[in-house]
């Protein structure tokens, strides 16, 4: 009985010459608001996870600081995270001006040991002497086997006054990795050249790529008392981008509430006009037996339906066209753009949100309508009196 019921009033909304097109455009409405959020949450999640993996290939899940330790406990800890397969690398971190001929530019420049590990980005890069970032290189005007200076102000020499130290190094190779804060600011060198200059035959940092737990940290500074770190998540040392990341995610779900809302306007005003025109085949059911408290009923359930149908049909098409542009959506972007086709991110979370926020929505403003609906409706018995 109840899909008789859905099926006569689905087609009176959508066949009907006599249709009410005000709740026809509001559930158009409902539609796209549920397919605009699957589509936008799925492509701005595959952006932002793109500008995550790019950013921790390089910069790894963390770093650990080491301010002081043994040299022998810190060979026995590298020699141990080496056995378990633990992708990391152990470095000198300094920030230094890089100079050739009358260009210069400041740097972070990484010291890295190539006894142990080379991180993953640098597996096909020549470290016979400096990799450099290349838009580091195109402020610098540098090409292949130039030879400039590394500078360190913080390390000096005594000579006719304070000097800052230098040693010289050629480039043997660039970095794109499509982040501006490492192309324009960062460089790779032996560990050996770093400690010549800074006189120290020390490493200051380990980075790992892959995430480390609390308790590991905590077994660390039991198994290795010498150590004296601090450990940085990339999570920590990118708070601002975190928190400008979510800020976006926020303010798209609150534009997309805001639009999910002005539809519900027209669900509610095209709802109140739709109730008053069935009033009379709502007496119908009645005479053909069904309750009066059985019609308001099943008239709610239609309600609730009618907006799952709706957010759910949307949801699935925001699904197949994410599909689609994942599968065949290649280099639809100019070639200024780091991401040439629109990458996709689809979670089961995102796929709740694109669902529920739009139906939650319409749920409110349905329930307002038939409560209203309920308030000004009569007995049939009046309805058929008024009718004769």
């Amino acid at each position: 009985m109840n899909w008789t019921f859905f099926k006569y009033f689905y087609s009176y909304i959508f066949q009907s010459k006599t249709r009410q097109r005000l709740l026809f455009i509001a559930v158009v409405g409902l539609f796209l608001s549920t397919f605009a959020l699957m589509v936008i949450q799925g492509i701005m999640g595959g952006l932002q996870r793109g500008l995550i993996a790019r950013s921790k290939l390089i910069h790894g899940n963390g770093i650990l600081r080491l301010n002081e330790y043994d040299p022998n406990e810190l060979n026995s800890f590298l020699l141990k995270l080496k056995e378990s397969k633990t992708i990391f690398t152990a470095e000198y971190e300094l920030e230094v001006m890089l100079k050739h001929k009358q260009f210069m530019a400041p740097a972070k420049i990484h010291g890295i040991d190539l006894e142990w590990e080379l991180p993953p980005f640098l597996y096909d890069r020549d470290l016979s002497q400096l990799v450099v970032g290349s838009d580091l290189a195109n402020k610098l005007k540098l090409q292949f086997s130039d030879e400039l200076q590394i500078i360190s102000p913080a390390h000096t020499d005594s000579l006719l006054g304070d000097i800052p130290r230098f040693t010289s190094v050629d480039v043997s190779d660039y970095m794109f990795s499509e982040l501006a804060e490492v192309d324009g600011f960062e460089a790779w060198v032996r560990l050996p050249v770093i400690q010549n200059l800074v006189r120290e035959n020390l490493i200051n940092q380990v980075r790992f790529y892959r995430p480390i737990k609390s308790s590991e940290l905590d077994q660390w500074r039991t198994d290795y008392p010498s150590f004296v770190f601090q450990y940085e998540s990339w999570e920590k040392q990118n708070s601002s981008l975190v928190m400008a990341l979510n800020l976006e995610t926020r303010v798209m779900l609150f534009l997309f509430i805001s639009m999910a809302l002005l539809v519900a306007v027209a669900i509610t005003s095209g709802l109140l006009i739709f109730y008053s025109k069935v009033k009379t085949d709502l007496m119908s059911f009645w005479i053909l037996g069904l309750s009066e408290s059985k019609l308001l009923k099943l008239v709610y359930r239609f309600t609730l339906s009618l907006s799952a149908m709706t957010c759910f049909a949307g949801l699935i098409g925001g699904v197949v066209t994410l599909k689609l542009l994942e599968k065949y959506g290649h280099k639809l972007m100019p070639d200024i753009f780091i991401e040439r086709h629109l990458p996709v991110d689809l979670h089961l979370a995102n796929i709740a949100l694109s669902f529920f926020i739009p139906f939650a929505i319409s749920w409110i403003f349905s329930f307002f309508s038939f409560q209203q609906f309920k308030k000004d409706h009569n007995s049939f018995i009046s309805i058929i009196r008024g009718v004769s």
